[in-house]
């Protein structure tokens, strides 16, 4: 599986959070479209939304979809802040969906990494989905479910195949 590093990015912050600011344009779409090269040199791009703390302005959740090297699949990796509690995976739930877990595979000093290979229908449950919650635990305060709405992602995605 390709790392992605590197990657200019577009910060989008969420209404949905109590602790969240909307953003300046309503109509500024959710994903953004970032390219770069991969650690092998090849040219590569991903669409990602962060979810931002507000009025600290501190990264909450970095989501990010790419294609895999297999046409049939989706790559998708979360980072959350440092200091999270790493003994309880990441969990996901799409509108209200039974959790999925995803273990931490790694903290650098960008974060913590959760990482899965998404095939056509587990895809498509983001794409058609309104809202994905993913929660994290953090050692002090307990679990934090974190609101990301799904709209334009099947665009976004749809974008990076041109």
């Amino acid at each position: 599986m390709r790392r992605f590093q590197g990657f200019a990015t577009a910060t989008v912050m969420l209404a949905a959070l109590p602790f969240m600011a909307q953003a300046k344009d309503a109509e500024a779409p959710l994903w953004s479209k970032s390219c770069g090269k991969d650690a092998g040199g090849k040219p590569v791009c991903v669409v990602e939304q962060f979810a931002i703390a507000m009025p600290q302005k501190a990264v909450m959740l970095h989501i990010v979809f790419a294609p895999s090297d297999k046409a049939d699949q989706t790559q998708m990796a979360l980072t959350t802040p440092l200091g999270v509690a790493l003994g309880p995976d990441v969990t996901l739930s799409v509108d209200g969906s039974k959790p999925i877990a995803l273990p931490f595979e790694r903290c650098s000093g960008q974060g913590c990494l959760a990482q899965a290979v998404l095939d056509k229908a587990a895809l498509e449950k983001f794409t058609k989905g309104k809202a994905l919650t993913v929660r994290y635990a953090l050692p002090e305060n307990g679990p934090l479910d974190i609101p990301i709405r799904l709209d334009g992602l099947a665009d976004a995605l749809k974008s990076l195949s041109k």
